[in-house]
C-alpha cells in the first residue's frame, strides 16, 4: 500500500546547509522561532534519522518519501528539492506515543511499530518490483 503525503501544511524549507529558511502556516508555532538555525541543532539525535533521506532527495533531484519515528511520533515525511537548491519538507503525523498510563503507552507503541513494519514491508516490496525484469522469449 503506497500512500503519498499531501503537499499541504505543515512544511519547512531548508537551504543547502540545512538551515531553516521558510516555514508554512501549519508549522509556524513549532518552527517559526527556529528560522535561520540549522535544523539538527534544534532537534538533537534527528540528523542520523532524517539527513540521509534529505541528502538522497538533493542528490537524485527527486522527492523522497519515508516513514520515521522521532521524539515519540511516527510521521510520513516527503523531502522535495526545488530548482533553487532548497529542500521542502512536508509531513503527515501517523501516530504519537501516549505516556499517560502504561496501558496507553503499550497500545500506542504497538500501533507505532505496526506502522513502521508496514512501511518497511512496502519499501521491500517496491525494491523487489524494481529488481524484476521481463525476459522475452522462452518456451
Amino acid at each position: 500500500m503506497a500512500v503519498t503525503v499531501k503537499q499541504g501544511t505543515p512544511f519547512v524549507v531548508l537551504d543547502e546547509r540545512d538551515r531553516i529558511v521558510g516555514v508554512g502556516p501549519g508549522a509556524e508555532s513549532q518552527f517559526g522561532p527556529l528560522v535561520g538555525s540549522v535544523i539538527w541543532e534544534s532537534f538533537p539525535g534527528s540528523e542520523s534519522l532524517f539527513k540521509p533521506y534529505y541528502d538522497k532527495a538533493r542528490r537524485i533531484h527527486e522527492a523522497v518519501e519515508f516513514v520515521q519515528f522521532y521524539d515519540g511520533n511516527v510521521a510520513r515525511v516527503r523531502a522535495t528539492p526545488n530548482e533553487d537548491g532548497l529542500l521542502e519538507l512536508y509531513w503527515e503525523p501517523l501516530a504519537r506515543l501516549d505516556t499517560l498510563t502504561l496501558g496507553s503507552l503499550v497500545e500506542t507503541l504497538e500501533e507505532s511499530l505496526e506502522l513502521l513494519d508496514e512501511h518497511e514491508a512496502d519499501r521491500h516490496r517496491e525494491s523487489v518490483r524494481r529488481a524484476l525484469r521481463v525476459i522475452e522469449g522462452g518456451a
